[in-house]
C-alpha cells in the first residue's frame, strides 16, 4: 500500500467513524470543535492503522 493510500484508508475510516456519531452531538459543536474533532479522530486512525497496515513508498 503506498503512503497515498494509506492516506484515503485514514480519511475515510475517519469520515466513517465521525459519521457514527449521532448529530445531536456534533450540531452543537462549532465548527472549530468538530473540525477539532476530526483531527483528533484521524490522529488515532493513523496510530492504529499503522499497527495493522504498513505503508510502502512504491508507486
Amino acid at each position: 500500500m503506498t503512503e497515498d493510500e494509506f492516506d484515503a484508508l485514514v480519511d475515510d475510516a475517519t469520515h466513517a467513524v465521525n459519521n457514527l456519531i449521532p448529530d445531536r452531538y456534533l450540531t452543537p459543536m462549532g465548527d472549530n470543535a468538530r473540525s477539532g474533532l476530526l483531527v483528533s479522530i484521524n490522529d488515532a486512525l493513523t496510530a492504529i492503522l499503522r499497527d495493522v497496515v504498513e505503508p510502502d513508498n512504491e508507486a
